[in-house]
């Protein structure tokens, strides 16, 4: 019975790096997007929450279309945990940055910042054993991957399309910041697919979570001051840039998904492997110019994903001879 999980554990490493990757073209499809809602007039605070309120209100259809609205209740009722939404308010820091980031250096450098926070603080995670099944030991192999994806943060930051190098090196920190928070939500909607055995769930509670974390920041920024003058796209032909929430649930129910099979550190370079590829066709489409450095540091991503996920996988699960 062990060898059959085992290889089947095996045999769904390949779909959920897959569906790590795809996850991460909707993270770089998602931060354009509020990024551009977030300078047609809404602020990167209100496209943020207009972003996890899109999120919410789209799992919650999901969820009601499967038929599923009594027993998700029920599993609500007797089982969650305080910190099953509390693990939502880790996302809302990036979803802020990508707001403010990306119309300054462009999805592919901003995606590069995020990745090396998201990184390290999986590695940590990982080792931890948080989120996964085991605990997954600090490698050699491992290491040298986390050094090359930070390597391609120094890259990226270099690259940025801007002459204001500390505006850029401020906004890569704080970034950078923001991506190893992520790492948290990762880890604790993948404890909550764990439990649950369902990877919508972990959607609608972190996304609950987060909704109510962004929307008293935004009720104490207003209660300021802060949103004089902020108002909504109306145009018609702007109606995509509200696409951000549907595609944050997608974003959360592949990852919850996919870290069971992965753990936090390879799920991190998964999806960025795929929000890097899809961010430098995202930053063509809208025209941002791109310089050799960032494809150099979206190469960088790319090895250091193949450098943790495969061969180690591999290595990790050979049975013992005899």
């Amino acid at each position: 019975m062990t060898a059959t999980r085992t290889t089947t554990g095996r045999a769904l490493v390949v779909p959920a790096v897959l569906l790590a990757a795809l996850a991460g073209a909707f993270v770089a499809t998602q931060g354009r997007l509020n990024g551009d809602l977030a300078t047609a007039g809404a602020g990167a605070l209100l496209s943020a929450w207009l972003s996890y309120v899109g999120t919410l209100v789209t799992v919650v259809l999901v969820i009601v279309v499967q038929g599923r609205a009594g027993p998700t209740v029920r599993i609500l009722r007797h089982q969650a945990r305080w910190w099953w939404y509390a693990v939502g308010l880790c996302g809302v820091p990036i979803v802020v940055m990508f707001a403010v980031g990306i119309p300054v250096v462009g999805v592919a450098i901003a995606s590069v910042c995020s990745v090396a926070g998201q990184t390290v603080a999986g590695l940590v995670l990982d080792a931890r054993g948080v989120g996964i099944p085991a605990a997954l030991r600090l490698t050699g192999r491992r290491l040298v991957a986390a050094v090359v994806a930070v390597a391609g943060l120094v890259v990226a930051v270099g690259s940025a399309p801007s002459s204001d190098l500390g505006r850029v090196m401020v906004l890569g920190a704080l970034m950078f910041v923001s991506g190893a928070v992520l790492a948290g939500q990762q880890a604790g909607n993948g404890r909550v697919n764990l439990l649950t055995r369902d990877a919508v769930l972990p959607a609608l509670t972190s996304s609950a979570g987060g909704t109510v974390g962004v929307s008293v920041l935004v009720a104490v920024v207003a209660a300021a001051g802060g949103l004089h003058g902020v108002a909504l796209p109306s145009r018609p032909d702007q109606w995509y840039l509200y696409l951000g929430g549907p595609l944050g649930a997608a974003i959360t129910v592949l990852a919850a998904w996919s870290i069971r099979h992965l753990g936090t550190f390879a799920l991190t370079l998964g999806v960025l492997a795929g929000q890097m590829v899809a961010a430098v066709g995202v930053d063509l489409i809208w025209g941002v110019g791109a310089r050799g450095w960032t494809y150099l540091a979206v190469a960088m991503i790319t090895a250091a994903t193949v450098l943790v996920v495969l061969p180690q996988r591999v290595l990790r699960r050979r049975p013992a001879a005899g």
